[in-house]
């Protein structure tokens, strides 16, 4: 008799009902057993149905939270305090969505040189996600002040970042809030002459153009050398770059 109650516990690995397992068993230990295997039994039905109703729901709560954020600091106020704390939690959320979304609201709505807002951005330069750090990228450019000295070395090390669309950023947001005539910044640049993506190569004229003073020897030397780049986009940016920065400032 008691074979039947051991033969009866592997076959709830199987899923069959335990009830139906003890069925031929003493009611002594019908009582127990059944009790503790209908238990096990109800328990990992619940939870394997929570795991599917949590897979099945995830893509659309997403979706719906998405949709919740297009219109988010739409109608805001350049300054609103409001919605740049709204900002300040969205920050903290998992989707790199809201992340960026909050981050674009923040590069609208600051004030430029809020310092609060720009320590949020210095530290989103770091997002794990490429596209919230592009967008952070963007929005210190639009929020530091000119020559800014900690915005321009937070830009600064976003030059050896993994991704080619955040570095063409920094380098496009050095060219715009850099002091002219920067030498050790002009100098960070170099390297990015040489940078495997196009549109760094191109933008790097563009910016060593902006920051280099007039007659500079080494920008003027890079120049040359960018004339001979292996891509036609680049040898124009560079050949209409001479141009430009051979002609005397009025």
């Amino acid at each position: 008799m008691l074979r039947c109650v051991r033969r009866g516990l592997p076959r709830l690995a199987v899923r069959r009902s335990p009830v139906a397992c003890a069925a031929a068993t003493p009611s002594r230990v019908v009582d127990v057993r059944t009790a503790l295997l209908s238990a096990t039994w109800l328990r990992l039905d619940v939870a394997s149905a929570a795991r599917l109703m949590a897979t099945l729901s995830k893509p659309q709560e997403l979706h719906r939270h998405r949709k919740r954020l297009e219109s988010f600091g739409k109608d805001a106020a350049k300054g609103d305090s409001k919605t740049l704390a709204a900002c300040h939690d969205l920050l903290k959320d998992d989707d790199w969505f809201a992340r960026k979304t909050a981050i674009d609201t923040i590069a609208k709505v600051a004030n430029q040189g809020d310092e609060a807002q720009l320590s949020l951005l210095y530290r989103h330069l770091e997002d794990s996600d490429i596209f919230v750090r592009e967008a952070s990228v963007d929005a210190v450019m639009e929020i530091a002040r000119p020559e800014d000295d900690v915005a321009v070395s937070k830009l600064s090390m976003r030059l050896a970042d993994d991704d080619c669309f955040v570095r063409t950023r920094a380098v496009v947001g050095l060219g715009r809030i850099g002091r002219k005539g920067d030498k050790e910044l002009v100098s960070l640049l170099d390297d990015m002459f040489e940078d495997g993506f196009v549109p760094v190569r191109k933008k790097t004229i563009e910016a060593a153009v902006l920051l280099a003073l007039p007659g500079d020897p080494a920008v003027a030397e890079r120049l040359k050398r960018c004339l001979s780049d292996s891509d036609r986009g680049v040898r124009e940016e560079a050949k209409n770059a001479t141009a430009r920065f051979s002609q005397p400032s009025a």
